[in-house]
């Protein structure tokens, strides 16, 4: 075969005077003299073995191509296999020049060659010490100038650093295209996808970037080193599938961001049946290619066929396809896909553990003795039964006890297990984080999110729960940051430009809040974005403004969808404002709506929590208090049952709300003093109008605590 440069952007040739010395062990190598020397020995080399034996040394443990090393050292000509052959069985006989081989040379079939010294290579120019666990890019000599200038060279290139300095390999795979003439096929390529990227997850040595993010390149041209510096990754995984009939093509190329070379590359033609082959295949080269050290039962997880049944297995690619939608509508069709995949393989475990997940999710809330009796209950007892140290069975059981069963202690420890054995499952990393948030470990749920983001830094919604769980720390300053930077990202969008406006508002910056809530246009349903707008009103005393804004969005509502939970929070708002207002029949009428909303909403859901929590300010706007301050503190030994400090917070400050609006000043007091409620909002919301005046109340609202 005769080698040719396939790379998009061409890497300089070597230039063997440009070269710094450095070390292989006890061999010193001087390129600029083609010298190789051991104490006293010394050996003059040919120029091309000397650009091969350079080029390979200062990847320092990485792959490099055959075609790479074509384009480096032989400045991309057509080169036949001897050429690229002989040179490699010299560079492999200096090793012999020591009186042990000072390294070796390893050849990775199909793709390229290794080199692996018997002791650290160093340069005359020191760089930031490594972890000889993992491999340095080529890149990094290339750019050696002075520290500051290493470090940029080594962000561009896509490497990431842990706080101990050391590098790791790093992947995205990106969303593979659906070449196939029939457009219902696009599955196959997402299904092909999601699998290769859950084996490389299993990889603990590697960095593999969540699906979520990656996909968010699907629609977007192909700049390979720009996706790479957007996701903080080295390498990508690109791929395309055709099907037809029953066959079914998989192209592969394996990409080093920083230079657009193609590491690895291939073609599998397949039957549809044999699919799990390819993506066990494909998972395992990645691992060789990038150095990223695998123990046996890593291997092992990567290598496992979950089912004979290829029928069985093509319904549980469809049913990948809406899980990861993860709306009601596509988990009730995932889960239809999946349970006639167990029936067509009762002993497709992988499908089951889908299964748990899938239908824990949609039952989120629900009372604990229908869950028990449900499907998720009886897919996991199946899990575990057919293969209890499944990594996605151990899973399923954290998602089960934490959306079946609410049991958030238990599962706390099993999603914390899970993590330690799969660190690159961001769902369950995302889960563990959200349970820290039950518990009240609002600095363990930060330290997460923040090691989740790492992995799925195109995710709004973790960078949302990020700067809650810094509010909760009552740290402003971080969760601001954490807004900023994801706003840098997203900079129009909703939710995060209300985030801002709600921390400045609590903070007392009503201008640079409502400044800010310039930009921002919510719709009816959204709720987090309409709370912020009615928090700012409330604050700026504007009660007749905000009743006017929903009362605009009601108007929407009714001309549109007119959902009963939307008609609720709408009515109930104006109601509040009116009442404020002192129009005492106009908050009446909208209060008497909202109950006749939400009642209804109830029967049809009776367990919905987020509707129970807002009964009791309803009730209360009735007059009804006796019956609002029942219900509120029902919702809080609920939350203490629960072990939920999360709900708890705010299902206590509901009752607080009650009492202050029945002049129960003693009791407010204590449980604001309690709760820790930010001076800033003290001296801001009207609500504790009431209150000033007592010096217990002025003395919690002019602290300074935090």
């Amino acid at each position: 075969m005769n080698y040719a440069s396939r790379n998009v952007k061409a890497a300089p040739a070597i230039s063997l005077a440009e070269e710094e010395d450095f070390s292989l062990g006890p061999l010193r190598v001087c390129p600029s003299a083609r010298q190789v020397s051991v104490g006293e020995r010394r050996e003059i080399v040919e120029p091309r073995v000397m650009q091969v034996l350079v080029v390979l040394a200062r990847a320092a443990g990485a792959v490099v191509s055959r075609e790479h090393l074509v384009e480096r050292c032989w400045g991309g000509r057509i080169v036949g296999d001897d050429a690229v052959n002989n040179a490699i069985v010299k560079v492999r006989a200096l090793a012999g020049l020591s009186e042990k081989p000072a390294f070796e040379i390893e050849t990775i079939p199909r793709v390229g060659y290794r080199l692996r010294a018997a002791a650290k290579a160093t340069t005359e120019t020191k760089a930031p010490e490594t972890s000889s666990r993992f491999p340095r890019s080529p890149s990094t000599y290339a750019a050696i100038a002075s520290g500051a200038f290493l470090l940029a060279a080594l962000v561009f290139a896509g490497w990431e650093f842990t706080r101990s300095g050391a590098r790791e390999p790093s992947i995205a795979v990106l969303p593979f295209r659906n070449l196939s003439s029939d457009t219902n096929a696009g599955y196959l390529a997402a299904g092909v996808q999601d699998e290769i990227l859950t084996r490389l997850a299993k990889i603990g040595s590697l960095k593999v970037i969540s699906r979520t993010s990656a996909d968010q390149f699907a629609n977007r041209s192909p700049n390979i080193q720009q996706i790479a510096k957007e996701l903080g990754v080295a390498n990508v995984l690109e791929g395309n599938v055709q099907k037809s009939g029953n066959n079914i093509r998989i192209n592969v190329q394996l990409i080093r961001a920083a230079t657009d070379e193609h590491l690895w590359a291939e073609d599998y033609d397949r039957k549809v049946g044999d699919l799990l082959t390819v993506e066990s295949d494909v998972a395992g080269t990645i691992a060789r290619v990038l150095a990223a050290k695998i123990t046996p039962q890593e291997r092992a997880e990567i290598a496992a066929k979950p089912t004979n049944n290829p029928r069985a297995y093509d319904l549980y690619l469809r049913a990948l396809v809406f899980a990861n939608k993860n709306e009601p509508t596509s988990l009730q069709t995932a889960c239809q896909l999946l349970t006639e995949a167990t029936r067509l393989d009762p002993k497709f475990a992988l499908a089951w553990s889908k299964l748990v997940r899938n239908e824990a999710y949609r039952h989120f809330g629900d009372n604990l003795a229908t869950v028990r009796k449900g499907a998720a209950h009886a897919a996991l007892a199946k899990a575990l039964a057919l293969q209890p140290e499944l990594p996605e069975a151990q899973a399923a059981k954290g998602f089960y006890l934490y959306y079946g069963e609410m049991n958030y202690l238990a599962a706390e420890r099993q999603l914390r297990f899970v993590n330690s054995r799969w660190p690159n499952n961001t769902e369950a990393m995302e889960g563990l984080a959200l349970v820290l948030r039950r518990l009240g470990k609002w600095k363990e749920s930060a330290d997460v999110f923040e090691r989740l983001i790492r992995l799925d830094p195109l995710s709004k919604s973790d960078r949302l729960y990020l700067a809650i769980d810094y509010q909760f720390q009552n740290d402003s300053a971080r969760s601001l940051a954490v807004i900023d930077r994801a706003l840098q990202i997203w900079p129009d969008d909703g939710p995060l430009l209300s985030e801002k406006a709600g921390l400045l508002s609590n903070l007392g910056q009503l201008d640079a809040a409502g400044d800010v809530l310039k930009n921002v246009h919510p719709a009816p349903d959204d709720g987090d974005e309409l709370g912020v707008f009615g928090q700012y009103f409330w604050f700026r005393r504007q009660y007749a403004k905000g009743a006017a804004f929903y009362r605009g969005l009601l108007a929407l509502e009714q001309q549109g969808e007119n959902r009963d939970s939307v008609t609720t929070r709408l009515r109930s708002t104006i109601g509040d404002f009116l009442q404020k207002q002192g129009d005492e029949v106009g908050a009446r009428e909208n209060f008497s709506a909202a109950l006749a909303s939400i009642q209804r909403e109830l029967k049809a859901d009776p367990g919905n929590t987020d509707l129970l929590n807002s009964l009791p300010g309803i009730y209360a706007g009735l007059g009804q208090n006796g019956k609002a301050l029942a219900l509120a503190r029902e919702n809080v030994r609920k939350a203490r049952a629960l072990k939920d400090e999360f709900a708890l917070g705010g299902a206590e400050a509901a009752v607080s709300d009650l009492q202050m609006r029945f002049g129960n000043r003693s009791e407010v007091i204590t449980q604001i003093a309690r709760q820790r409620v930010s001076p800033e909002l003290l001296r801001l919301d009207p609500s504790f109008d009431r209150l000033r005046g007592d010096p217990r109340f002025e003395a919690l609202a002019h602290s300074d605590r935090r």
